[in-house]
Protein backbone atom coordinates (compact mmCIF):
# COMPACT_ATOMS: atom_id res chain seq x y z
CA UNK A 1 0.00 0.00 0.00
CA UNK A 2 2.81 2.45 0.90
CA UNK A 3 4.64 1.82 -2.66
CA UNK A 4 1.00 2.35 -4.23
CA UNK A 5 0.85 5.64 -2.58
CA UNK A 6 4.57 6.34 -3.31
CA UNK A 7 3.74 5.34 -7.25
CA UNK A 8 0.60 7.96 -7.39
CA UNK A 9 2.51 10.72 -5.82
CA UNK A 10 5.63 10.00 -8.52
CA UNK A 11 3.39 9.88 -11.38
CA UNK A 12 1.48 13.29 -10.10
CA UNK A 13 4.64 15.28 -9.95
CA UNK A 14 5.88 14.02 -13.04
CA UNK A 15 2.80 14.72 -15.16
CA UNK A 16 2.88 18.32 -13.50
CA UNK A 17 6.64 18.50 -14.69
CA UNK A 18 5.47 17.61 -18.31
CA UNK A 19 2.85 19.92 -18.26
CA UNK A 20 4.81 22.81 -16.80
CA UNK A 21 7.44 22.98 -19.27
CA UNK A 22 8.56 22.01 -22.87
CA UNK A 23 11.67 20.83 -24.57
CA UNK A 24 13.56 18.12 -23.36
CA UNK A 25 16.43 19.69 -21.06
CA UNK A 26 14.64 23.03 -20.71
CA UNK A 27 18.05 24.48 -18.93
CA UNK A 28 17.49 28.34 -20.71
CA UNK A 29 14.48 29.11 -18.38
CA UNK A 30 13.59 29.37 -14.86
CA UNK A 31 9.46 28.59 -14.44
CA UNK A 32 8.34 29.66 -11.63
CA UNK A 33 4.67 29.59 -11.77
CA UNK A 34 4.06 29.43 -7.63
CA UNK A 35 6.71 31.92 -7.04
CA UNK A 36 4.39 33.88 -4.41
CA UNK A 37 3.60 30.25 -2.82
CA UNK A 38 7.23 29.17 -3.21
CA UNK A 39 7.95 32.99 -0.89
CA UNK A 40 5.91 31.87 1.55
CA UNK A 41 7.52 28.30 1.77
CA UNK A 42 10.60 29.95 1.64
CA UNK A 43 9.90 32.10 4.88
CA UNK A 44 8.50 29.06 7.08
CA UNK A 45 11.98 27.06 6.40
CA UNK A 46 13.94 30.41 6.93
CA UNK A 47 11.91 30.23 10.34
CA UNK A 48 12.35 26.49 10.96
CA UNK A 49 16.26 26.76 10.04
CA UNK A 50 17.16 29.83 12.24
CA UNK A 51 14.68 28.88 15.37
CA UNK A 52 15.93 25.39 14.97
CA UNK A 53 18.04 23.72 12.87
CA UNK A 54 20.46 26.35 12.79
CA UNK A 55 20.85 26.24 16.63
CA UNK A 56 21.53 22.41 16.53
CA UNK A 57 24.18 22.61 13.60
CA UNK A 58 26.09 25.13 15.82
CA UNK A 59 25.78 22.55 18.87
CA UNK A 60 26.59 20.01 16.59
CA UNK A 61 29.86 21.80 16.10
CA UNK A 62 30.80 23.19 19.41
CA UNK A 63 30.13 19.63 20.71
CA UNK A 64 30.98 17.09 18.42
CA UNK A 65 35.21 16.57 17.32
CA UNK A 66 35.79 17.76 13.84
CA UNK A 67 36.82 13.24 13.76
CA UNK A 68 33.22 12.45 14.54
CA UNK A 69 31.90 14.98 12.24
CA UNK A 70 34.05 13.43 9.37
CA UNK A 71 33.08 9.96 9.90
CA UNK A 72 29.19 11.00 10.13
CA UNK A 73 29.81 12.80 7.32
CA UNK A 74 31.36 9.48 5.48
CA UNK A 75 28.31 7.40 6.74
CA UNK A 76 25.85 9.69 5.42
CA UNK A 77 27.37 9.80 1.96
CA UNK A 78 27.78 5.80 2.24
CA UNK A 79 24.31 5.58 3.00
CA UNK A 80 23.20 7.88 -0.31
CA UNK A 81 25.16 4.90 -2.45
CA UNK A 82 22.35 2.42 -3.12
CA UNK A 83 20.66 5.57 -4.58
CA UNK A 84 23.41 6.15 -7.13
CA UNK A 85 24.15 2.47 -7.84
CA UNK A 86 20.32 2.44 -8.91
CA UNK A 87 19.64 5.00 -11.18
CA UNK A 88 23.51 4.54 -12.56
CA UNK A 89 22.01 1.11 -13.40
CA UNK A 90 18.91 2.68 -14.57
CA UNK A 91 20.90 5.01 -16.43
CA UNK A 92 23.11 2.34 -18.24
CA UNK A 93 26.49 3.38 -16.46
CA UNK A 94 28.41 0.60 -16.03
CA UNK A 95 31.45 1.85 -14.82
CA UNK A 96 29.50 4.30 -12.37
CA UNK A 97 27.38 1.21 -11.58
CA UNK A 98 30.58 -0.52 -10.39
CA UNK A 99 32.79 1.90 -8.91
CA UNK A 100 29.99 3.19 -6.10
CA UNK A 101 28.72 -0.58 -5.66
CA UNK A 102 32.35 -1.20 -4.96
CA UNK A 103 32.98 1.42 -2.82
CA UNK A 104 29.89 0.86 -1.40
CA UNK A 105 30.91 -2.90 -0.30
CA UNK A 106 34.44 -1.65 0.52
CA UNK A 107 32.91 0.64 2.83
CA UNK A 108 30.64 -1.22 4.31
CA UNK A 109 33.29 -3.28 6.54
CA UNK A 110 33.20 0.34 9.07
CA UNK A 111 28.95 0.74 7.94
CA UNK A 112 30.86 3.56 6.08
CA UNK A 113 32.31 5.81 9.27
CA UNK A 114 36.20 5.37 7.83
CA UNK A 115 36.47 5.94 3.96
CA UNK A 116 39.11 3.30 3.14
CA UNK A 117 40.11 4.39 0.01
CA UNK A 118 40.56 7.86 0.71
CA UNK A 119 38.01 9.75 -1.14
CA UNK A 120 40.14 8.19 -4.21
CA UNK A 121 37.39 6.75 -6.54
CA UNK A 122 34.98 9.07 -7.86
CA UNK A 123 31.60 8.74 -8.93
CA UNK A 124 29.05 10.84 -10.09
CA UNK A 125 26.19 11.17 -7.54
CA UNK A 126 22.80 9.97 -9.24
CA UNK A 127 19.35 9.95 -8.39
CA UNK A 128 16.04 9.32 -10.07
CA UNK A 129 15.43 13.29 -10.96
CA UNK A 130 18.51 12.70 -13.07
CA UNK A 131 17.00 9.26 -14.63
CA UNK A 132 14.03 11.37 -15.35
CA UNK A 133 15.95 13.66 -17.07
CA UNK A 134 17.99 10.84 -19.39
CA UNK A 135 14.33 10.17 -20.31
CA UNK A 136 13.95 14.02 -21.41
CA UNK A 137 11.56 14.32 -18.90
CA UNK A 138 10.98 18.17 -18.32
CA UNK A 139 12.40 19.72 -14.78
CA UNK A 140 8.73 21.27 -14.40
CA UNK A 141 8.20 24.33 -12.36
CA UNK A 142 10.49 25.57 -9.41
CA UNK A 143 8.86 24.21 -6.00
CA UNK A 144 9.97 25.12 -2.46
CA UNK A 145 8.75 22.28 -0.54
CA UNK A 146 8.54 22.91 3.73
CA UNK A 147 11.67 21.43 5.43
CA UNK A 148 12.64 19.59 2.42
CA UNK A 149 13.85 23.46 0.32
CA UNK A 150 13.83 24.27 -3.02
CA UNK A 151 13.23 21.60 -6.02
CA UNK A 152 12.18 20.52 -9.28
CA UNK A 153 9.20 19.27 -9.96
CA UNK A 154 11.12 16.41 -11.55
CA UNK A 155 13.55 15.84 -8.90
CA UNK A 156 10.44 16.10 -6.30
CA UNK A 157 8.79 13.31 -7.55
CA UNK A 158 12.11 11.48 -7.61
CA UNK A 159 13.26 12.42 -4.37
CA UNK A 160 10.07 9.64 -3.27
CA UNK A 161 11.40 6.96 -5.57
CA UNK A 162 14.69 7.43 -3.96
CA UNK A 163 13.37 7.05 -0.56
CA UNK A 164 11.90 4.12 -1.35
CA UNK A 165 15.02 2.36 -2.51
CA UNK A 166 16.94 3.52 0.48
CA UNK A 167 14.26 1.58 2.31
CA UNK A 168 14.80 -1.54 0.78
CA UNK A 169 18.51 -1.65 0.76
CA UNK A 170 18.63 -0.81 4.24
CA UNK A 171 18.36 -2.96 7.27
CA UNK A 172 16.78 -0.60 9.34
CA UNK A 173 12.76 0.79 9.28
CA UNK A 174 11.57 3.19 7.15
CA UNK A 175 10.65 4.92 10.34
CA UNK A 176 14.01 4.84 11.31
CA UNK A 177 15.74 6.08 8.16
CA UNK A 178 12.98 9.06 8.62
CA UNK A 179 13.56 9.57 12.45
CA UNK A 180 17.52 9.03 12.65
CA UNK A 181 19.15 9.37 8.88
CA UNK A 182 17.38 12.44 7.54
CA UNK A 183 17.68 14.97 10.96
CA UNK A 184 20.93 14.28 11.34
CA UNK A 185 22.11 14.56 7.51
CA UNK A 186 20.23 18.06 7.71
CA UNK A 187 22.23 18.96 10.90
CA UNK A 188 25.56 17.85 9.05
CA UNK A 189 24.67 19.68 5.79
CA UNK A 190 23.63 22.94 7.52
CA UNK A 191 26.82 22.93 9.77
CA UNK A 192 28.97 22.64 6.26
CA UNK A 193 26.91 25.44 4.58
CA UNK A 194 26.92 27.93 7.86
CA UNK A 195 28.64 30.71 5.94
CA UNK A 196 26.91 30.82 3.11
CA UNK A 197 23.63 30.22 4.04
CA UNK A 198 23.81 33.09 6.49
CA UNK A 199 25.22 35.38 3.59
CA UNK A 200 22.06 33.98 1.75
CA UNK A 201 20.15 35.46 4.57
CA UNK A 202 21.57 38.73 4.38
CA UNK A 203 21.26 39.22 0.54
CA UNK A 204 18.81 41.67 -0.73
CA UNK A 205 16.34 38.86 -2.17
CA UNK A 206 17.42 35.66 -0.56
CA UNK A 207 14.49 34.07 -2.38
CA UNK A 208 16.18 34.92 -6.02
CA UNK A 209 19.39 34.05 -4.84
CA UNK A 210 18.05 30.77 -3.77
CA UNK A 211 16.31 29.96 -6.75
CA UNK A 212 19.05 30.93 -8.94
CA UNK A 213 21.87 28.87 -6.82
CA UNK A 214 19.75 25.96 -6.77
CA UNK A 215 18.94 25.73 -10.48
CA UNK A 216 22.17 26.12 -11.47
CA UNK A 217 23.86 23.96 -9.18
CA UNK A 218 20.91 21.28 -10.23
CA UNK A 219 21.19 21.66 -14.12
CA UNK A 220 24.80 21.24 -13.13
CA UNK A 221 24.42 18.07 -12.02
CA UNK A 222 22.74 16.42 -14.38
CA UNK A 223 23.59 18.06 -17.47
CA UNK A 224 27.56 18.29 -17.24
CA UNK A 225 28.15 15.44 -14.98
CA UNK A 226 31.80 15.69 -14.52
CA UNK A 227 30.94 19.11 -12.51
CA UNK A 228 29.94 16.81 -9.73
CA UNK A 229 32.10 14.37 -7.67
CA UNK A 230 29.71 12.83 -4.76
CA UNK A 231 32.17 13.74 -2.14
CA UNK A 232 30.73 17.39 -2.70
CA UNK A 233 34.61 18.65 -1.32
CA UNK A 234 33.68 22.20 -2.91
CA UNK A 235 30.12 22.48 -1.75
CA UNK A 236 30.57 25.68 0.37
CA UNK A 237 33.10 27.72 -1.94
CA UNK A 238 30.58 26.63 -5.25
CA UNK A 239 27.45 28.34 -2.81
CA UNK A 240 29.48 31.02 -2.21
CA UNK A 241 30.53 31.54 -5.64
CA UNK A 242 27.97 31.34 -6.98
CA UNK A 243 25.47 34.37 -3.81
CA UNK A 244 28.15 36.82 -5.25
Amino acid sequence: MKNFKYILITLFLVSLSLGGCSGSKNVTKESDPFENLNRHVFGFNKYVDQKLVNPLSKAYVRNIPNGARKSISNHLDWMELPVTIANSTFQFDLENTILASAKFMLNGLTLGFYDLDNGETEILKKDFGSTLAKLNVPEGPFLVVPFLGPKMTRDFSGYFVDRQNMTKVSSTTVNDINLIEIPINVIDTRSKLSNAIDKLYNSPDPYTKMKSYYIQNRRKNVYNEKYHNIKNKNKDEEFEKLLQ
